[in-house]
């Protein structure tokens, strides 16, 4: 088993950049617009295009967040700990817990998106990754597997689980 692995979403595209950028941009326009248009006022009409503002600025910085960031899970076998992170462009969160004995991968369909889940003490699990495609979904299983020298359980059909050979 490797002492160290690294499993993360690596740089966002091009395109989810450019939107992050834009509903960044919209955020800071909102509160910009929203505090030098300031008026001390509780006129029905003003408090409602404060309110819109606010409103606007939440939604576009959630989309501009979701769009820009990057989850990544470190695994230190050697010292048994993990560390799930997000990070925003030089902003990372995340810190390292104990390690617990790793069970198994499963890979499952889950309203379309297939999970690939990290099992630990009998009913827990870490969400490692999500994608649309099957065997992708299920090649990312598979190498994880073979790194982390445990059982894979595919689990794409449901109520048709079955234990792959690696």
């Amino acid at each position: 088993m490797k002492d160290e692995v690294i499993i993360s979403q690596g740089d966002r595209s091009l395109w989810h950049n450019i939107v992050a950028a834009f509903f960044y941009a919209v955020t800071i326009m909102c509160i910009l617009l929203l505090f030098f248009g300031f008026e001390l006022s509780f006129e029905k009409a003003i408090v409602e295009n404060k309110v819109q503002f606010i409103e606007i600025a939440i939604f576009s910085g959630a989309t501009a967040f979701y769009y820009s960031v990057v989850q990544t899970y470190y695994f230190d076998f050697k010292n048994n700990r993990y560390k799930y992170e997000r990070a925003v462009l030089f902003v990372k969160l995340g810190r390292w817990k104990t390690l617990p004995a790793l069970e198994y991968i499963s890979v499952f369909n889950k309203k379309g998106m297939y999970q690939v889940n990290l099992w630990y003490a009998g009913n827990k699990h870490f969400n490692i990754y999500s994608m649309l495609d099957e065997a992708a979904a299920l090649e990312v299983g598979k190498k994880l597997a073979i790194s982390l020298r445990i059982d894979l359980l595919d689990a794409t059909v449901a109520n048709d689980s079955k234990w792959i050979d690696l």
